[in-house]
């Protein structure tokens, strides 16, 4: 590419990079606030997520088109090119964290019907673990740093076992008072959902190490 438009082209690459941390940190929301409405018990908060979740889906396909765009006419190479194709995927994943963010505040709102709940035990734990793993995925994108992405995918399974933590509590609590088995099962379901943030987190991981340095790798194992 010429300089000018080398130049231009970096320019769309950077505001490329800012409109997906928005989405990162609109996805963290959207899982912070499910999570707070079911720790509060506010069913006006839960519906508040779910009815932003068709902004989110947009700002995908919105940030998806760019790449596209982007693609087609600046018909980039080598490491720009990776670096476009790994934000196509990295905002698919942002939106589906968004995604269950919007499952738990519909699990929560589902709980309504039965006044017996079960103790959340290691659930806020966890999902500010999951939570964490995700702000550290996105600080790598942010800084394409290929340490920190690696460091998230190790790091996930402090998420998984915590997952299991919260599992098997849950369970146990299902087993003492059988007139929780039904909200138990509920919580079980967001301790899933907020596993599941934990993986997406490390799949944008192994997108920033592929953009990086070409080595596409699947760490979440």
């Amino acid at each position: 590419m010429m300089t000018g438009t080398r130049a231009r082209f970096d320019r769309e690459l950077a505001q490329l990079q800012e409109r997906i941390l928005d989405m990162g940190s609109l996805a963290h929301t959207a899982v912070a606030r499910g999570l707070q409405a079911l720790v509060d018990g506010n069913a006006d908060l839960a519906r508040e997520v779910i009815a932003a979740d068709a902004g989110l889906n947009r700002l995908r396909y919105e940030i998806e088109g760019e790449c596209y765009h982007l693609l087609v006419t600046e018909q980039p190479v080598a490491g720009d090119m990776r670096t476009i194709v790994s934000a196509v995927i990295i905002v698919t994943e942002l939106e589906r964290i968004a995604d269950h963010g919007k499952k738990i505040a519909r699990t929560y709102l589902r709980m309504l019907d039965d006044p017996r709940m079960a103790p959340l035990g290691d659930i806020p734990r966890l999902g500010e673990k999951a939570l964490g793993l995700l702000d550290r995925g996105l600080r790598s994108v942010a800084t394409r740093d290929v340490q920190e992405a690696r460091a998230v995918c190790r790091a996930d399974d402090q998420v998984d076992a915590l997952y299991k933590q919260a599992f098997n509590l849950t369970i146990s609590y299902m087993l003492e008072n059988p007139r929780l088995i039904a909200s138990g099962a509920h919580l079980i379901g967001v301790a899933h959902e907020l596993e599941r943030v934990g993986d997406r987190a490390t799949n944008v991981a192994e997108r920033v190490i592929y953009a990086v340095t070409g080595e596409l790798i699947e760490l979440n194992l």
